[in-house]
């Protein structure tokens, strides 16, 4: 028993875990955030496939994009999803530095929405140090996402929602992002599903949540109704899943987080947009 906790403790310190080829990676939280494109499963945990990998970390979520500290997205996802380099025999892990840094700055804000820091899973002094060997160093500055700021009504420049009226949207969104290089590159891998044109209002639900509309009133923004979001969920499911390695529709798309239409709807249709929205 010893000697088989022994090389398992081996196998991970050296980021040995994981017996097939690399993979795209293709969790949404993870995808072109971390810095690195493939990772190699099994990882350290027994997940075999990303969709069981999603299931674990999509309570990080909301963490990730609040910025509790700007490396707690390469903690998580490079633990759960080790970097892995076409050729390599083995994958990377992050540095104990990376953790140990994301674990100061996010314990508490963890704490205050009901978690805490997964010891079991995120052990800090388990990974190596950046002296001892390659691992996921911490995140460099010019990556490091920006501070919060509210931006009302300003012109909608993100490339996904090029073309879409009305033309104005208002940041924060609701998942409080702000930071426009980072929800852009979000936005950016839901291309190859709109390209498929499972749905003709899809462009007009993913720009209203990540990016939502500008109202002329008191109301902060508006988002998509949730019947339109019903409508794109139904019409494009099986063809995200096919797309995305059969992982589940996005958390962040899921339809009970719209408002309802209705007779004093605050929330838009592609149909009322123009009415209701500020131009």
């Amino acid at each position: 028993m010893f000697l088989q906790f022994f090389v398992a403790v081996v196998l991970a310190i050296n980021g040995c875990y994981g017996d097939g080829a690399c993979e795209e990676v293709m969790v949404p939280m993870c995808r072109g955030l971390v810095g690195y494109t493939h990772t190699r499963l099994p990882n350290r945990f027994g997940h075999t496939t990303q969709v069981q990998v999603y299931r674990a970390i999509e309570r990080y979520w909301p963490f990730m994009d609040s910025d509790c500290h700007k490396n707690f997205r390469l903690t998580v996802c490079g633990t759960f999803l080790p970097k892995c380099s076409p050729g390599s025999n083995t994958t990377e892990l992050p540095c104990r530095e990376t953790c140990f840094s994301a674990k100061r700055g996010c314990s508490k804000k963890l704490k205050q929405g009901g978690s805490k820091w997964p010891n079991k899973q995120l052990k800090c002094n388990r990974f190596r140090r950046k002296r001892q060997g390659s691992c996921l160093k911490p995140v460099p500055r010019r990556l490091t996402p920006r501070p919060l700021r509210y931006a009302y009504c300003e012109r909608n420049t993100f490339s996904v929602c090029e073309n879409l009226s009305p033309p104005i949207r208002t940041l924060p969104n609701m998942f409080l992002q702000s930071d426009e290089r980072l929800i852009e590159i979000e936005m950016n891998q839901y291309r190859p599903l709109l390209q498929t044109q499972c749905h003709e209002n899809l462009q007009f639900l993913l720009c209203g949540t990540f990016a939502p509309f500008c109202q002329s009133d008191q109301q902060p923004f508006v988002q998509p109704c949730r019947e339109t979001c019903e409508a794109v969920k139904t019409a494009c499911l099986e063809t995200f899943r096919g797309l995305y390695g059969g992982l589940p529709w996005p958390a962040k798309l899921q339809c009970h987080r719209y408002p309802s239409g209705g007779a004093q709807s605050l929330c838009a249709a592609p149909n009322d947009a123009e009415s209701i929205l500020q131009n």
